[in-house]
């Protein structure tokens, strides 16, 4: 039994349109205002059920999970030079697709990476474009406005303390990556108090908000810091961990000191408006650049 059809020949024109296939959030409408205003070319489809509906202002095309047959269609009618995957989206079940003809010839590789994690479904759903000679664009080739720089990035400086204990936190969230577990947690200088799960980030400093109340934590005065990154080993052409003005809110509603990011790897809905929340909340915003090998 194959995985798959055979790779198809690319689309003739090389510089066509890029396709962002879109999923829940607000980065679809960052990824394509900043490509609007870089005068790139390109078509949104977003996933029926998933995506925000407002992307019918951006002329989007819907279609289901599971459609294949219809997005190449698509994409070959448009002559998209590329696809861009954007957005949030949990893991689909079977009975939340509408699989098509063309989507059934790939099911056997659907469900053989689903039970490898979502990196593994990731990287499947990666192949099925590339296999029709479509390939995947990261965010940063399209839109690198949108990767967080490095530095002191608001008003508010980060301690050497804090960037040490991030550096310590990194060492965590490397350690976990092959668990495929989250890509972000919470630390007080080299104790880690959380790691995100499934539940996602506001949600993860949402239970550090709670555990405050409960005095479990220092409640005197902003300590600790949210660091975020992405996973070890991970692509930058989707998944990529994404902060906005909302996680720098929830950071200072959870008490903490500011923020930490993984620079060049990480992704900001709008930088401007969330060093601008970060300054409102008195909190520091830093962006630490990391050597990764391989």
């Amino acid at each position: 039994m194959t995985s798959g059809p055979k790779r198809a020949v690319a689309p003739s024109l090389k510089e066509g349109p890029v396709a962002l296939i879109c999923a829940r959030g607000a980065l679809p409408f960052a990824v394509a205002e900043a490509m609007r205003v870089a005068g790139r070319s390109f078509v949104v489809v977003a996933i029926t059920g998933i995506a925000d509906k407002a992307l019918d202002k951006l002329g989007a095309s819907w279609l289901a999970l599971g459609q294949l047959g219809k997005l190449f269609a698509l994409l070959r009618r448009e002559q998209c030079s590329g696809v861009v995957l954007v957005g949030s989206i949990n893991r689909p079940t079977l009975r939340s697709m509408r699989i098509d003809a063309v989507g059934w010839s790939y099911l056997f590789e659907f469900l053989r990476n689903i039970r490898r994690g979502d990196d593994g479904m990731l990287r499947g759903m990666m192949r099925w474009f590339e296999d029709r000679g479509f390939p995947v664009l990261g965010i940063p080739e399209v839109a690198p406005g949108l990767v967080a720089p490095e530095g002191q990035l608001g008003e508010v400086p980060a301690t050497p303390e804090a960037l040490n204990a991030a550096k310590h936190g990194f060492d965590c969230l490397d350690a976990l990556s092959p668990f495929d577990v989250g890509q972000a947690l919470v630390a007080f200088g080299e104790r880690i108090v959380a790691i995100e799960g499934a539940e996602g980030t506001d949600a993860l400093l949402d239970r550090v908000a709670e555990l405050r109340r409960s005095e479990k934590l220092p409640r005197a005065r902003p300590s600790g810091l949210l660091l975020k990154g992405a996973k070890r080993g991970q692509s930058l052409k989707a998944d990529l961990p994404v902060v906005g003005p909302t996680t720098m809110e929830a950071a200072a509603r959870a008490g903490l000191a500011g923020v930490v990011v993984e620079a060049e790897r990480l992704l900001m809905v709008d930088v401007a408006a969330t060093v601008a929340a970060a300054n409102s909340a008195g909190i520091f915003l830093h962006g630490l650049r990391r050597e990764h090998e391989g």
